[in-house]
């Protein structure tokens, strides 16, 4: 995932901490003193933090393998990893199928723990510097003097030495770290070209100078960082705890979210469903209310009818349904033996020869039409004895009465 970029870094200056604003153009600016209210302002800080809590280790390694697995086993080989450090390792170049990489081994430090936590990504302070060409850029940070070491403008190398003067202690370190640096191939030559980054004397240069016997450029006023287009984000615990929790919070938060969404969407749907049920519910009130009267008048008609139905309807007569029935017997092998109507409720008994005829008879007055209004059910034709079957069918009316009524 691409990081975002930083709009401000802080780092350790030549006395104390300095905050710079990094425009989305332009060169970085910076501001007159470093305040709680000032960081508030800061959307994303890089920390650059102090060299002496970094130690960086340049190591060949296997190009396949798991960089910083491997840095951690190659640090605690050497007796380097300090307890609770966090190791990182930055890529760096690639050649003969081997990689060589900047291990870092970052812990935290009692200057910085205050911006720890509001840090968003963190970088060591060589890398905010451009050697322009130098292959040994020298500076004060905190009070003591630090250098880094460059190859094809890439730092593979820096300390903080715990100097305060460019004397020879600080010299003869520089001296050993290139010539170990260019004896495991770290580097391709021996330094030649050296920048002195900030506020040193002419005599601190000289001294400087003639010590390494190397060409020196010196810079008095420290150019402002440059953020790198690659990160190498070497968070301390502190830190790297910090951003676990943050991201476990931004998680949660993400997933309340998403949670509360989605409840809101139900009690939408909810509210939705209940104001459409009482609209419906309104407009069948006001159609009941259109139909109470014509239904009740139409429900009188049903009364009165069904009232004098039986003495002009003659489908209603007992005999005519007899009539009809026995218009449909199939044959003279089939006869009628119980004919009863009551309460709307019609049934018919008979006996036949075979089975066939049963059937053929209940078909017959199923399609009768003075007998459609009636719904119809048989039960199996049952034998009573050597070529005869009884068979019964039942038929009852819309309106046909149950025996509790």
């Amino acid at each position: 995932m691409k990081k975002r970029m930083p709009d401000a870094i802080l780092r350790p200056g030549a006395a104390g901490w300095e905050l710079w604003k990094v425009p989305a153009k332009g060169v970085a600016v910076m501001e007159s003193e470093v305040s709680p209210k000032a960081l508030g302002t800061c959307r994303h800080l890089m920390l650059a933090l102090p060299s002496r809590s970094i130690l960086a280790v340049p190591l060949w390694i296997a190009a396949e393998g798991n960089a910083v697995e491997l840095s951690e086993l190659e640090l605690t080989s050497r007796h380097l990893l300090r307890k609770g450090a966090e190791v990182y390792a930055f890529p760096l170049f690639h050649q003969d199928g081997r990689a060589l990489v900047l291990a870092l081994a970052s812990v935290d430090d009692e200057t910085a723990v205050e911006y720890l936590k509001k840090a968003g990504s963190f970088e060591f302070p060589a890398r905010l510097l451009k050697p322009e060409g130098a292959d040994i850029l020298v500076w004060r940070e905190l009070g003591e003097l630090c250098f880094a070491i460059y190859r094809e403008d890439k730092c593979v190398f820096f300390a903080a030495t715990a100097e305060t003067t460019a004397g020879p202690a600080f010299c003869a370190a520089v001296v050993r770290t290139a010539m170990r640096l260019h004896a495991e191939g770290v580097i391709l030559r021996i330094p030649a070209l050296l920048r002195l980054v900030g506020d040193f004397s002419i005599l601190d240069g000289e001294a400087i100078g003639h010590a390494l016997r190397l060409d020196l450029v010196p810079e008095p006023i420290v150019p402002p960082p440059e953020v790198p287009e690659v990160p190498s984000d070497p968070a301390p615990p502190t830190a790297r705890h910090a951003m676990a929790q943050r991201d476990r919070f931004r998680r949660f938060g993400l997933v309340a979210i998403a949670v509360v969404a989605a409840y809101a969407v139900v009690l939408f749907l909810v509210a939705a469903d209940l104001v459409w049920r009482r609209i419906e519910l309104h407009r069948l009130g006001v159609e009941l209310a259109a139909i109470e009267a014509p239904s009740a008048d139409a429900q009188r008609l049903v009364t009165e009818w069904n009232g004098f139905r039986e003495a002009v309807d003659p489908s209603m007569f007992a005999l005519d349904q007899l009539a009809a029935a026995a218009a449909e017997i199939p044959g003279e092998q089939v006869r009628l033996t119980l004919y009863n109507y009551k309460k709307g409720r019609l049934t018919i008994a008979g006996e036949a020869v075979d089975v066939s005829q049963a059937y053929e008879f209940f078909e017959r007055v199923k399609k009768t039409p003075l007998l459609q209004d009636y719904d119809w059910t048989s039960r199996q034709p049952q034998l009573a004895g050597r070529n005869k079957v009884r068979f019964e069918m039942e038929g009852a009316r819309p309106d046909a009465q149950t025996g509790e009524e």
